[in-house]
C-alpha cells in the first residue's frame, strides 16, 4: 500500500503538492493531515467532488504501508501521527520538498529536492516531463500552491522555475479568479481581535543594525491563521523581519517571516524544533513556558543575525595620496594621469589634512600658482569615517554631504577609501549585479553640478499670477503665510516649477517643507478645512480640497538605495538635498514660498540652463541604476517637450538597459510608467524611443515600433479622441494601446503579462477582448445588409475601446460604428417592464424579450413614438396569451 502525506497545518503548497503527487503515484492514497489552514479547508469543502478520494490516518492499516511519499517537509515531528511509521525499515520513503536540509531530516530512500519557491513547482515539472494531462481544476489548485508559497512571485525565494510552472498551468486554463479568491480570504472576528493584540504588543529590537519586530499574545481558544496575521503585521509596521507567537489552549504557536535576504527564519526557529524555509517558518511549542520564548528567541537572533558590513570590509586600499608640500602642477599631473577628480592630502607623518579637487588645481594654475604647494589650496573640512563604520552609515554620509567618496581614517591616518561603487557592489549579492558595478562608465568621472547660483535674479511670481487662477494664487499665499507663522521654510517644487518656466499651466501642487512636513500639512489642512492622508515612512501628506484637487506635501529629504531598482530609504534633509535626489535637472528646481523672497527661483543644478538648451540631463551617474523608472520618464519628457536626451544621459540609459536593470522593477512600477507614457498626446513617439533603446523587450513587449505601427496607432488614437466624447470617462487610452502592443501574444502570454504588471482583472479582461474580438466584430460589421437593430446587437456589448480599433478599418465598418455611437447606443423606450405587466404580461423572461423586440422595432424606424410602443406591446402581449409566437420583425 502507498500513501501520500504532508505536514500539519497544511497550506496550499503542501495540499496541492499531495494532489499533484497522486498523478505521479496513481496507486497511492492521499492522507489528509489533522490540521489544515482555513483557506485550504474552505477550498476542500467547496470542491470536494472534484478532488481525489482522501482518507484520514485512522482509516489506514499502517502495517500494510510499503511506500510513503512525503510532501513539503523532511522533518518527522511535523507529520503528526504519521511519524509513528516513518522509521520502519521495510518502507520505501520518498521526499519531495523545496526546504533546505536540517539536522532533524528523516533519511529517505529517494529525495527529490530543488531550491525553488514552492514544492508544487517540483512536481509540476515532473508532470510536464512525463507529458501527463492536467485538467483546469488541477491547474488552478497547483497554481494556488505556487502563488501562495512565492507570495505571488514577490518573495525572495521565487525562481524562474516557479514562473515557468505557473505559465504552463495558465496555458491549462488555471482560473485566476479562484486563485485570487482563496489567497485573499477576509479575516474573521477572532483573527481581527488577535491581530489587534499583536499590533498593541509589537515592539522592535535592533540586533547588528537590523530591526526585528516581535509580538506575542494569548488566547483561550485556537485561532488559525497566525502565519497570515504575521505577514499582515509585517506589512502594517513595515518591517522586513517579524516573529509572532501566541499561546492557544495548551500549545504555543510561533511564526517567523523574513523579507531580508540575510536572515534565515528557518534556522532561527530550529531552536524551537520548528521547520520551514529561509523566508517563512513556524514551530509548535509544548515544552517551553510562554514567558521564556522571548528571551530564547532574542538570544538566538543575536547568534544568527549576521554582523553588518563595515568600512574595513569594503574599502579600497592602499589609497593614492599627495604630500601637502607637492606643487600644484605635480598634483594636477597625478590627477590627469589616473583620471581622478580629487585626491587626499597628507602631511609628512601621513596624517590626513585635507582633499584637493581638479577644480581647485585648475583655479590655482590659472592664477599663475602652479609652483605653489597644494597645502594652501586644500579643503580642510573633510568628511571621514572609521574602519568600523557601517556601510549604511557611510552611505548616509555620502548623501547628506553630496559626495562620492569617504576617506577611512584610523588615528588621523588615511587607511582606505570607500566610493559609491563600493557601496553599490556590496549592497548586491549576485555576480550579475557585480558585473553592472564594474562597467567602465561607473569608473568614468562625472562632473559635479557646480557654478550655479542658489538664487537667481529671477522671480516667477508675476508669471504665476498670469498662468494660474485666482484660487490657486490665494492658496499659495496662504501656504506662505503659514510658513511664516510656523517659522518654517516652504518651497514649490517639481513639474509645476518646470512648467511655469515653460509657460505651461500645471495645477499639480507639490510642496517641500524643511523640517517636519507632516506637522505643517496637518496645520494647513486644518486652516483649509480639508481632508488629509499621511505616509509617515516617506514623510509625505496629501491634502484633498473641496473641489477634489489636491496638494502634495513632503518633508525635505535625502534618499539612499539599498540596491538597484529598490524603493529608497529616506531621511530629513535640506531643500538642496531634496532637489539633488530628483531625476533630471529640469525637475530639480524650486520656487520659494517664503515671505522674504516669495517667487524666487532656486536652481542649484542648472535646470534653467538645460531648459534653455532643451536638454534632458540626469542628476548623477547611478541614477538609472538606483531607479530605472527614470528611463521611462526621460523618454516621456524628451518627447513631450521636444527636448533631446543629452549624450551622457543616453549613454547611462543604454548601459542600464543592457545590464537588465529594468527587469528588477516590480510590475506595478513598470505598469505605472507605461501608462504615463501611452497616455501622452503622441504616445508613438516615446514608444519608438523605448523600442530603439531595446527597453520594451526587457519588459516582454516584442512589438516592432516601425512606421506601420506608428501610422496605425495614430489612426487608433484619432478614433479614440472622437469616440471617447460619447462615453464620458468609460474609455481609457492606455487600455487601447496596451491591447495594441499585445497583439502578437497568445491568450496565456497576455494573461501572464497582465498578471506580472498587476493590471486589474477588469482592465486585463478588456485588453484581452481587444485582441480576441476585434476580427469577429469587424467581420460582422462588413455584412452587406445590416439593419439598425442588427448593428445595435453586434455592438451593444463591445467595449468602447474596441470601437476605436475597429473604426480604423474605415468604409462601411467605420460608418456603422459612428451610426451606433451617435444614433443607436443611447436609444431608449418610453415604456418599461412595469407598464407591460400592467398591460397583462405575466412577470417572466417574456417581459425583457418583449422590450428588446420593441426597442429593435424603434431602432429600425417601425415605431415612432410612445403611442406606437404601447400599441405594439398590447398586440404582442395578446399574441403571447393566445399561445402564438411573437411576430417576427419585418
Amino acid at each position: 500500500m502507498e500513501i501520500i502525506v504532508t505536514h500539519l497545518a497544511s497550506d496550499f503548497d503542501s495540499f496541492s503538492g499531495m494532489v499533484a503527487a497522486k498523478k505521479l503515484y496513481p496507486e497511492a492514497e492521499i492522507i489528509i493531515p489533522s490540521s489544515i489552514n482555513q483557506n485550504v479547508r474552505e477550498f476542500i469543502l467547496l470542491h470536494e467532488e472534484k478532488l481525489p478520494l482522501m482518507k484520514e490516518i485512522s482509516d489506514i492499516n499502517l502495517d500494510k504501508v510499503t511506500r510513503i511519499i512525503v510532501i513539503d517537509t523532511r522533518i518527522a515531528a511535523r507529520l503528526g501521527p504519521v511519524q509513528d511509521i516513518i522509521n520502519k525499515k521495510n518502507i520505501e520513503k520518498i521526499s519531495i520538498d523545496h526546504h533546505k536540509k536540517t539536522k532533524e531530516d528523516i533519511s529517505f530512500t529517494k529525495n527529490y529536492y530543488c531550491d525553488v519557491g514552492s514544492t508544487t513547482t517540483i512536481i509540476v515539472r515532473k508532470i510536464i516531463e512525463k507529458n501527463l494531462p492536467v485538467s483546469q481544476f488541477e491547474a488552478t489548485l497547483f497554481a494556488l500552491g505556487i502563488y501562495e508559497d512565492t507570495g505571488n512571485f514577490t518573495y525572495l525565494n521565487t525562481t524562474y522555475e516557479d514562473m515557468d510552472a505557473v505559465s504552463f498551468l495558465l496555458k491549462q486554463n488555471a482560473n485566476i479568479y479562484v486563485i485570487s479568491k482563496f489567497l485573499n480570504l477576509p479575516l474573521n472576528k477572532k483573527q481581527h481581535d488577535l491581530l489587534e493584540k499583536l499590533i498593541l504588543n509589537a515592539r522592535t529590537v535592533k540586533i547588528n543594525e537590523k530591526e526585528i519586530l516581535i509580538s506575542k499574545s494569548k488566547s483561550n481558544t485556537y485561532i488559525e491563521g497566525l502565519s497570515v496575521l504575521t505577514r499582515k503585521l509585517s506589512m502594517i509596521e513595515e518591517k522586513k523581519i517579524v516573529f509572532c507567537w501566541a499561546k492557544m489552549k495548551d500549545k504555543i504557536y510561533l511564526v517567523g517571516r523574513s523579507d531580508d535576504a540575510d536572515t534565515d527564519v528557518s534556522g532561527i526557529l530550529a531552536v524551537f524544533k520548528g521547520g520551514g524555509h529561509k523566508l517563512a517558518a513556524s514551530a509548535v511549542i509544548k515544552d517551553i513556558e510562554f514567558e521564556n520564548i522571548e528571551k530564547i528567541l532574542i538570544d538566538t537572533l543575536r547568534k544568527k543575525i549576521k554582523k553588518p558590513i563595515l568600512a574595513k570590509n569594503v574599502m579600497t586600499y592602499p589609497v593614492r595620496v599627495i604630500n601637502e608640500n607637492e606643487s600644484i602642477s605635480y598634483s594636477s599631473d597625478i590627477l590627469k594621469k589616473y583620471g581622478h577628480t580629487g585626491i587626499p592630502i597628507v602631511d609628512n607623518d601621513g596624517i590626513l589634512t585635507g582633499i584637493i579637487t581638479r577644480k581647485d588645481l585648475d583655479k590655482a594654475a590659472k592664477h599663475g600658482l602652479s609652483h605653489a604647494p597644494v597645502k594652501g589650496f586644500r579643503s580642510g573640512d573633510v568628511i571621514t569615517a572609521g574602519p568600523n563604520t557601517t556601510i549604511e552609515a557611510i552611505q548616509r554620509l555620502m548623501i547628506e554631504n553630496g559626495i562620492g567618496r569617504i576617506p577611512i581614517v584610523s588615528r588621523k591616518k588615511i587607511i582606505g577609501i570607500v566610493t559609491r561603487k563600493d557601496i553599490i557592489r556590496f549592497l548586491n549579492y549576485n555576480d550579475k549585479e557585480n558585473k553592472i558595478i564594474k562597467n567602465k562608465y561607473i569608473e568614468k568621472s562625472y562632473d559635479k553640478f557646480e557654478g550655479e547660483s542658489n538664487f537667481f535674479d529671477i522671480n516667477l511670481m508675476k508669471r504665476i499670477n498670469i498662468l494660474f487662477s485666482r484660487d490657486i494664487v490665494k492658496l499659495l499665499l496662504r501656504i506662505s503665510a503659514l510658513a511664516k507663522e510656523d517659522k518654517n521654510k516652504v518651497f514649490l517644487v517639481g513639474g509645476m516649477v518646470r512648467d511655469i518656466i515653460l509657460n505651461k499651466p500645471n495645477i499639480d501642487i507639490d510642496i517641500v517643507v524643511e523640517r517636519d512636513g507632516i506637522s505643517f500639512s496637518n496645520k494647513l489642512a486644518q486652516k483649509l478645512n480639508a481632508k488629509i492622508w499621511t505616509h509617515k515612512k516617506f514623510k509625505t501628506s496629501v491634502i484633498v480640497l473641496d473641489n477634489k484637487s489636491h496638494i502634495d506635501i513632503a518633508t525635505a529629504r535625502i534618499e539612499y538605495y539599498e540596491k538597484p531598482a529598490a524603493l529608497p530609504d529616506i531621511e530629513e534633509g535640506s531643500i538642496r538635498q531634496d532637489l539633488y535626489r530628483r531625476d533630471f535637472t529640469i525637475n530639480s528646481m524650486a520656487v520659494s514660498l517664503n515671505k522674504e523672497n516669495i517667487g524666487a527661483l532656486i536652481d542649484y543644478f542648472g535646470g534653467l540652463r538645460d531648459i534653455k538648451k532643451k536638454k534632458i540631463k540626469v542628476m548623477h551617474k547611478l541614477s538609472f541604476i538606483e531607479d530605472p523608472t527614470r528611463i521611462f520618464r526621460a523618454v516621456r519628457f524628451e518627447q513631450r517637450f521636444g527636448f533631446k536626451i543629452d549624450n551622457q544621459t543616453e549613454y547611462l540609459i543604454k548601459h542600464a538597459i543592457e545590464n537588465n536593470i529594468i527587469t528588477r522593477l516590480t510590475g506595478v512600477r513598470i505598469r505605472d510608467e507605461l501608462i504615463a507614457i501611452v497616455e501622452e498626446k503622441e504616445p508613438w513617439k516615446p514608444l519608438k524611443r523605448l523600442f530603439d533603446y531595446n527597453a520594451l523587450k526587457k519588459i516582454k513587449i516584442n512589438t516592432r515600433i516601425d512606421l506601420k505601427f506608428q501610422k496605425e496607432l495614430k489612426e487608433i488614437i484619432g478614433q479614440y479622441n472622437i469616440i471617447k466624447d460619447f462615453y464620458e470617462d468609460d474609455m481609457k487610452q492606455w487600455r487601447i494601446i496596451f491591447g495594441f502592443l499585445m497583439q502578437d501574444k497568445n491568450r496565456s502570454e497576455v494573461q501572464s503579462w497582465c498578471l506580472e504588471m498587476k493590471i486589474k482583472k477588469k482592465d486585463a479582461f478588456l485588453i484581452m477582448s481587444l485582441i480576441e474580438k476585434q476580427k469577429d466584430v469587424i467581420e460582422k460589421l462588413k455584412g452587406k445588409f445590416l439593419s439598425n437593430s442588427e448593428i445595435y446587437d453586434i455592438l451593444k456589448s463591445v467595449p468602447p475601446e474596441l470601437l476605436a480599433f475597429a473604426a480604423t478599418f474605415k468604409g462601411i465598418v467605420k460608418k456603422r460604428i459612428y451610426k451606433y455611437i451617435s444614433d443607436l447606443k443611447d436609444q431608449k423606450l418610453s415604456i418599461d417592464g412595469n407598464e407591460l405587466i400592467k398591460m397583462g404580461c405575466t412577470p417572466s423572461r417574456s417581459v425583457g424579450l418583449l422590450l428588446d423586440d420593441i426597442l429593435k422595432m424603434k431602432l429600425d424606424g417601425k415605431i415612432k413614438n410612445r403611442e406606437d410602443e404601447i400599441k405594439k406591446a398590447i398586440l404582442m402581449i395578446k399574441s403571447l396569451k393566445q399561445g402564438q409566437q411573437l411576430p417576427k420583425l419585418q
